[in-house]
């Protein structure tokens, strides 16, 4: 596999696509352990115990489906950022195709792994699983038509100040929610709604955006990022202050490091197998549960902390890979069908085939 820039004729930026892997990962990582550096270490000590709970803190899931939100907005908005029109039919249908065929596909193996069985509400198969940020995203998918009739007559700013006025004012209604699964979809919808627009944002800024080569820069943001993350999870849980108060302000950082992800990857190829990788990250999203409840029934022997882990991670990456292959990428292919150069008709360019599909921008999801 040759990769000559991030960001090919077609739009297709591979920084995102190699982000859409670590992210998911990050997610399958926080749900089952962190790597174990200090497996064994004696922690009737306070070095040791510092150690041990310290690292802990270092993957927390909840904060990379936040990043997941400003990658989605971004997918969906970069294809139709110029058009003039937008067929609705062939929209939603291609949309629902895409997303929703995984998705089925998923809720078919939560059942026989025992989950419920409803689906709305706050006790759903759909909101108590990993699902739940994939059902904000569909209310969003859903609305997305009216944003854009929206962007194009009052601009950005007029709908993200109250978006983000509205999201504040919510979130702090809710000081005693320990989670979304608290909300309910519609309020973490609404809560979380300015992080998708951000990515919408950043679908018309990323084709002016300036390159830049600087390591020492994105190491700086890749940094920044993590404290952010870091900092959400100490609130969350050491704190009055919940992940529900903080999540959309972390979105904001997201939005400005995402945004030098793409800067960066303009000059610098993010890594073949990232990339490649980044194409199933949705089916990882998707699987990793079921694929660590599937290990976990299996009773296999104990190799030690640092094999088990391994193990583990191949194991999960592979049963979401399948997934991909029986699953995922079939509804792709029939997604396609729908041709997206016939939705568009763009202001001042050529219709463009937009490779970034929103159905693996989906992950984390706590």
């Amino acid at each position: 596999m040759t990769l000559s820039n991030s960001k090919s004729v077609e739009n297709h930026y591979l920084s995102v696509d190699a982000l859409r892997f670590l992210l998911a990962f990050w997610v399958a990582v926080s749900h089952f352990d962190v790597f174990p550096l200090f497996a064994g270490a004696d922690t009737s000590r306070r070095l040791g115990w510092l150690l041990v709970h310290g690292w802990s803190t270092l993957f927390y899931g909840l904060p990379a489906v936040i990043v997941f939100f400003i990658v989605s907005g971004f997918c969906i908005h970069l294809p139709f950022r110029n058009l003039t029109t937008l067929p609705i039919g062939k929209y939603y249908a291609r949309r629902y195709v895409r997303i929703l065929v995984p998705v089925g596909g998923a809720v078919i193996i939560y059942r026989l792994m025992g989950q419920a069985t409803h689906f709305w509400g706050q006790h759903s198969i759909l909101w108590e699983s990993v699902l739940w940020s994939l059902l904000c995203e569909e209310i969003y998918y859903l609305i997305y038509p009216f944003l854009l009739h929206l962007r194009r007559r009052v601009g950005w700013t007029l709908i993200l100040t109250p978006a983000i006025l509205l999201s504040v004012g919510l979130a702090a209604t809710q000081p005693k929610a320990e989670s979304f699964h608290d909300l309910g979809p519609l309020k973490t919808a609404l809560v979380l709604y300015p992080v998708w627009i951000l990515g919408c944002i950043l679908a018309e800024e990323a084709e002016h955006l300036q390159a830049v080569r600087s390591f020492k820069t994105i190491l700086r943001w890749r940094l920044l990022a993590w404290f952010g993350c870091w900092t959400v999870c100490i609130l969350h849980f050491h704190s009055p202050i919940h992940a529900m108060q903080t999540c959309m302000w972390f979105g904001v950082l997201a939005y400005f490091w995402v945004r030098q992800e793409i800067a960066y990857g303009k000059l610098t190829l993010p890594p073949v197998w990232m990339v490649w990788a980044g194409a199933w990250s949705y089916s990882l999203y998707l699987m990793h549960g079921p694929a660590l409840e599937t290990l976990r029934r299996l009773h296999l022997l104990y190799l030690g902390s640092l094999v088990n882990w391994f193990l583990t991670m191949v194991f999960v990456c592979l049963y979401s890979y399948l997934f991909f292959l029986l699953v995922e990428r079939p509804s792709h292919q029939f997604a396609r069908r729908i041709n997206i150069r016939k939705m568009i008709k763009p202001k001042d360019s050529p219709a463009e085939s937009v490779s970034h599909e929103p159905g693996s921008a989906s992950a984390a999801r706590s």
